[in-house]
């Protein structure tokens, strides 16, 4: 038997880049619960006739238009990442930001990097229990991969 070579969940970490030369991306500790990475591609579609027979139904092809990635995370709210959330959100700017499947043997990493928007975070809390936060970021452009050798990189 073959086992899976995984990574273990927290292993994907979301980092942010400083903005500085060079640039120095720091893991955002509120992300300490979920985490997500969903790779999109939006298609426009044609219905493909059948010339011989214009009464047979007809297939669908597609082709895709646009590429995007969407990251999500959350957790317990870490304070001191909310100031940097808050400024992040309210200038609408972009960020570098790199997703990292880490992992101990450094042919298995996989790292997403490209520049990210932060439309929506949030801060929720019950009683009885601590306030937690989840936020979601969008792709401002192209957004590049690198896998170890391991995982099919080179």
């Amino acid at each position: 038997m073959a086992a899976v070579n995984y990574t273990r969940g927290v292993k994907l970490v979301v980092k942010v880049g400083d903005g500085a030369t060079p640039e120095v991306f720091t893991r955002l500790c509120t992300i300490n619960a979920e985490r997500g990475i969903t790779f999109n591609a939006q298609s426009n579609d044609a219905n493909i006739p059948d010339c011989d027979d214009p009464d047979k139904m007809a297939w669908i092809a597609r082709e895709i238009s646009t590429l995007s990635v969407d990251v999500t995370g959350g957790g317990m709210s870490h304070k001191t990442d909310v100031k940097k959330l808050w400024d992040w959100w309210s200038s609408g700017d972009s960020k570098n930001c790199q997703v990292i499947a880490d992992d101990d043997t450094p042919a298995n990493v996989m790292t997403f990097e490209g520049a990210f928007k932060l439309p929506q975070f949030d801060l929720t809390g019950n009683v009885g229990e601590k306030v937690s936060s989840t936020m979601s970021l969008s792709s401002d452009g192209e957004v590049t991969a690198t896998f170890g050798a391991n995982v099919g990189g080179a």
